[in-house]
């Protein structure tokens, strides 16, 4: 994490099963329903993107979709677990 990103201000939400997520003004957590949690990524380049969505669980966390765009995603939850996504690009020859 570089010493801009620390310093950048965020916004923490509470999450089911006592977790809770640290945003900034870059993502806005969209709903959190019955453990399904959607968070978009507010882009200048891209507009509307397809949010990030994963499922909470009490002891673990359950990526379902990431923004199609997205070639790494990070995010830290509460307990210092940071959650990294790196696409994959297949290329037939």
């Amino acid at each position: 994490m570089t010493n801009e990103q620390k310093d950048r201000p965020t916004t923490q939400y509470l999450l089911p099963h006592g977790w809770t997520i640290n945003l900034s003004d870059k993502a806005d957590l969209l709903q959190n329903n019955d453990g399904k949690v959607a968070i978009i990524l507010k882009s200048k380049n891209f507009g509307d993107v397809s949010p990030v969505v994963f499922d909470v669980l009490e002891n673990s966390i359950h990526v379902q979709s990431l923004p199609h765009f997205a070639e790494r995603v990070s995010f830290t939850l509460d307990k210092e677990i940071e959650l990294v996504f790196n696409s994959f690009v297949y290329e037939q020859g």
